[in-house]
């Protein structure tokens, strides 16, 4: 039995009306549910995966440090999700727990390590993960999340409803407005930036467009544009921005798609191996162009650098439609979004129709036309 298999089983099994029902057992016997906190000193963040949400995140963090300055905030996230790290350097308006949820040593120690900080409040952003929600049985503190799985009925202080139509940005907002005053400004970014100038200059070369064309979509399913349009997009780029070099942008489970699309290539493109997030940062902030399918880097790229284009296939752009973008195409396909919180019935996942229904020529089109609005 593989990992996903094992992961659904033990998921099932503690969303099971029998588990969910024993729980709130448990739970009686240790007290009902709390009050909101009258005040609130401290709180806990938890953020596991997801760079494109983290983004967001750390943006709510922002505005909360604005209004609330003595506001202690720690997010506990994992190694493999830098975002974080990146801003808590840049902002250093809050501090990081790092683990590992699959290790069951380190899972008991932050465990032990939450309960004895006595946060006022502990927001879980996460969406089906069933280990946290457990995590947080053990927890003596006011407790907020998503109503997205039948175990969180009977272990958490508040629910709030993880709208597919709106956006990610708003949804995670929604968690906070219950116990702070955020003001809802509009979807702009306020974060400051890390400070990228000094090494971004070498990958600034004139006329040079990023593409990224394949996401593993915060590990659900490992998405991408399929091959013919891949190919066309980037024939029909060439035809029409005259000496615009092309990179590939992905990180290593990205790889192999890649190279397949350059070897059916004439004219190939360069690959760009993101080794790191920073690398990430400095070659979408250095172009002058990025046409990125829903993924984590597409709102880095949002980020950093205004001249975004979105792909939307199996997601939907009122979800997460990046706040700085000069268009996107949706194919909007009745079975979309399988990306929220759900995995793609799709039986070729590698092809999956709503990518395939992109029409390359409306997105050159729509993308020249703004390229002569600008002009």
């Amino acid at each position: 039995m593989n990992n996903k298999k094992i992961n659904e089983f033990i998921s099932g099994f503690i969303n099971s009306p029998i588990s969910v029902k024993i729980l709130k057992t448990f739970k009686i016997f240790g007290g009902s549910k709390k009050n909101p906190p009258v005040s609130i000193k401290k709180i806990l963040i938890i953020k596991l995966e997801g760079l494109g949400d983290s983004i967001y995140i750390t943006e709510i963090i922002h505005r909360l440090k604005a209004e609330y300055p003595c506001l202690k905030i720690d997010v506990l996230t994992t190694k493999q999700n830098p975002i974080f790290s990146i801003f808590q350097k840049t902002n250093n308006e809050f501090d990081i727990i790092s683990f590992n949820p699959l290790n069951l040593i380190d899972y008991f120690k932050i465990t032990g390590h939450i309960k004895k900080s006595k946060y006022d409040a502990v927001f879980d952003m996460t969406g089906m993960p069933v280990n946290i929600p457990l995590m947080l049985f053990f927890v003596n503190s006011y407790k907020i999340g998503f109503n997205s799985a039948p175990v969180k009925t009977a272990l958490y202080d508040l629910l709030v409803n993880l709208e597919a139509d709106t956006h990610i940005f708003e949804n995670y907002l929604n968690l906070f407005t219950p116990l702070f005053d955020i003001k809802k400004l509009d979807k702009q970014f306020t974060l400051k930036l890390p400070d990228l100038e000094k090494e971004s200059k070498e990958h600034r070369k004139a006329g040079y467009v990023n593409l990224i064309l394949s996401s593993n979509s915060g590990g659900l399913m490992h998405r991408m544009l399929p091959l013919a349009n891949s190919l066309k997009l980037i024939n029909l780029l060439r035809n029409g921005f005259i000496n615009c070099e092309i990179n590939l942008l992905g990180g290593p489970d990205d790889y192999k798609y890649l190279e397949l699309i350059n070897d059916n290539l004439k004219e190939k493109v360069f690959i760009k191996k993101t080794k790191n997030i920073k690398e990430a940062f400095l070659l979408l902030q250095g172009s002058f162009l990025n046409i990125c399918i829903d993924s984590g880097l597409m709102h880095i790229s949002s980020l950093v650098n205004q001249n975004t284009y979105c792909l939307f296939g199996y997601s939907n752009p009122k979800n997460s439609l990046p706040f700085n973008n000069i268009g996107y195409f949706w194919s909007n396909l009745d079975c979309s979004p399988c990306s929220f919180y759900k995995i793609s019935s799709c039986n070729n996942p590698v092809n999956l129709k709503c990518m395939e229904e992109i029409d390359i020529d409306r997105v050159i089109e729509d993308i020249g036309l703004k390229e002569k609005a600008k002009t």
